[in-house]
C-alpha cells in the first residue's frame, strides 16, 4: 500500500517524539539526530502543522514540556516562527484560548524571533569593528607582500559584514511577518466571535472574548518597541476605520499610551 507523506510525518514525529519524551535532554538529542529526517517529512507549513498538532496531542498532559518543544523546533531550525504562530490561531487551538501555556507558547515564539535579531545585530557590530580594524592594519602595511596579504583579510571581513547584513535582513523580515500575522489572527478571531455572536443572537462580551482581546493588549504593550515599528502598516492594513468597535478600541488605546 502506498502511504502518504503526511501518514508518514505522523508515525516519524510519533516515534521521535516517544523516544525523546523521558526527559528534556533525551528530546534535544533525538531532534538532533534526527533533524534531516524531520526535516524530510515536514515539507510545507501544512506538514508542520500537522507536525505540532501531534506534539500538542503527546503532551497534552504535560504543557510545560509542549512549550519546551515550541523552544526546541524553533533552536533546532525545524519549524518558522510564523507557522508556529499561525498554528496557535488555528481553530484547533481557539478553545484554549484561556489557558496560560498556549500564550507562554506565543511569547516563546515572539522573543525567540527579537532575540534572534539581537544577536545578529550584536555580531554584526563586531565584525564591522574587526573590519575596520582590519582596514587601519592594511594602510599601515610595511611592504606590498604584507599589503596584499591584509588586503585578502579586509576582504574576508567585508564578506562576513555582508554575510551579517544579509541574516539580519531576514531576521528581521521574519520578525516583522511574526508580528503582523500575530496582530491579523488576533482581529480574524476576534471579528469572527462579534459576526457570530450577533447572527446568533448571543451575549458578545464572553469571558472568552475579553481575555482574548486583553492578550492583543497585553500582546502591543509588552513588545510595544518592536510595534513601534511597525506602526504605519498596522494602522494601514490592519486597523483600519472599518474593523469592529471593541477591536479597535485595542489600538486606539496602545496609540495614546506610547505617545
Amino acid at each position: 500500500a502506498v502511504v502518504s507523506t503526511q501518514s508518514t510525518g505522523e508515525v516519524v514525529i510519533q516515534t521521535i517524539l516517544r523516544v525523546g519524551c523521558k526527559s528534556i535532554s533525551h528530546i534535544s538529542v533525538a531532534l538532533n539526530r534526527f533533524r534531516d529526517l524531520i526535516m524530510a517529512v515536514m515539507p510545507n507549513q501544512d506538514a508542520k502543522v500537522s507536525c505540532l498538532k501531534i506534539t500538542f496531542s503527546f503532551f497534552k498532559t504535560n504543557h510545560q514540556l509542549m512549550c519546551i518543544m515550541i523552544e526546541k523546533y524553533l533552536n533546532f531550525q525545524l519549524i518558522e516562527p510564523s507557522c508556529i504562530v499561525s498554528w496557535i490561531f488555528s481553530p484547533y487551538m481557539l478553545p484554549h484560548f484561556d489557558r496560560l501555556y498556549l500564550w507562554q507558547m506565543l511569547d516563546t515564539t515572539i522573543k525567540f524571533c527579537i532575540k534572534r535579531c539581537d544577536r545578529i545585530k550584536l555580531e554584526l557590530e563586531k565584525s564591522k569593528v574587526k573590519l575596520n580594524d582590519k582596514k587601519e592594519q592594511e594602510a599601515g602595511a610595511p611592504d606590498p607582500d604584507i599589503a596584499e596579504k591584509r588586503k585578502q583579510l579586509v576582504q574576508a571581513a567585508e564578506e562576513e559584514v555582508d554575510h551579517y547584513v544579509k541574516l539580519l535582513e531576514d531576521a528581521e523580515r521574519s520578525q516583522k511577518e511574526v508580528f503582523l500575522i500575530v496582530v491579523q489572527r488576533f482581529i480574524m478571531i476576534l471579528t469572527d466571535h462579534i459576526v457570530r455572536s450577533e447572527q446568533e443572537s448571543r451575549y458578545t462580551q464572553t469571558l472568552w472574548f475579553r481575555c482574548t482581546r486583553d492578550r492583543l493588549r497585553q500582546t502591543l504593550v509588552k513588545y510595544r518597541r518592536e510595534v513601534k515599528r511597525y506602526m504605519v502598516t498596522l494602522q494601514t492594513l490592519l486597523f483600519t476605520p472599518e474593523i469592529e468597535p471593541k477591536i479597535l478600541e485595542c489600538f486606539t488605546q496602545f496609540k495614546g499610551y506610547i505617545a
